[in-house]
């Protein structure tokens, strides 16, 4: 821990959001100009995503020396790294990196900070609009230094429903059904999608394939604001080991009452509610 650094979670969200901030430029300057390649699970990692990665590990080992730290995009070995008591981070450098690569602005920083394998607090910079929304339970909801309260809408055949676009059967039925009872959007961004969520600017998510790091930041917005984070099949959080290697999972999230709507429309319940 650097010299005078409080061992706070306070301190920690202070820190947090400075970090994010400072990568802003860098993330900037690369954005659609940044060599890249294919992964083995056909998403695609850039240069970018590696400088960052180093980056945060280095800063947040200097700062809070005792806190693990996990990125999808730094090698952490064959085997999953137990996720001991006390804080993590957990970063994707670049959610939606398809987008990033491509030049089409619907990209995102995702950083969350854990307790006890639990997120706590979220960073989502939305590069789309150039602001950085965080928050968590019981510290509310903020854009850069504004504190701001969810857009409430009713629950309609307008409301909006972010979705990814997924070769899948299952999707396939289930955005099928949704897209009879809702509109459906897909930015190409999980972080996004949650952030958005978590301000009102869509009403709801549901996904079939992301991993732990694609949402664990958006996760404690939604919080902040009384939304939930619902999984289908598997306990994703508190986390209690990593692997970039991990199996993806299906959720939905929302605030309560959308949430239920989703559920009743596709005809399936979640077993897992954050």
């Amino acid at each position: 821990m650097l010299r005078g650094m409080e061992d706070s979670l306070d301190a920690r969200i202070a820190f947090g959001k400075e970090l994010v901030t400072e990568q802003v430029e860098y993330f900037a300057a690369q954005f659609g100009d940044v060599a890249s390649e294919w992964k083995f699970d056909g998403s695609r990692v850039t240069e970018a995503d590696i400088h960052l990665s180093h980056v945060f590990a280095d800063a947040i080992g200097e700062a809070f020396s005792d806190d693990q730290f996990f990125s999808e995009e730094l090698d952490h070995g064959d085997k999953p790294i137990p996720v001991k008591k006390g804080f993590a981070w957990l970063l994707d450098p670049i959610d939606g990196t398809n987008n990033f690569a491509r030049s089409i602005p619907n990209c995102s920083i995702s950083l969350a900070l854990l307790k006890d394998g639990d997120p706590v607090y979220g960073y989502v910079y939305d590069h789309g609009t150039r602001k950085l929304i965080h928050g968590g339970e019981k510290q509310g909801l903020w854009i850069g230094d504004q504190k701001v309260k969810r857009s409430e809408t009713d629950i309609t055949g307008h409301s909006l429903i972010a979705t990814q676009t997924l070769a899948d059967d299952d999707a396939i039925r289930d955005d099928d059904a949704l897209r009879m009872a809702f509109k459906l959007r897909a930015f190409g961004s999980s972080a996004i999608h949650m952030a958005y969520a978590a301000l009102g600017w869509l009403d709801g998510v549901i996904a079939h394939r992301v991993k732990a790091w694609d949402i664990a930041g958006g996760m404690p917005l939604l919080a902040a604001v009384g939304g939930s984070t619902r999984f289908f099949d598997t306990k994703v959080f508190p986390m209690t080991e990593f692997s970039s290697k991990a199996e993806g999972f299906s959720h939905i999230a929302g605030d309560e009452a959308l949430c239920d709507a989703i559920e009743k429309t596709i005809g399936k319940k979640t077993q897992f509610r954050w």
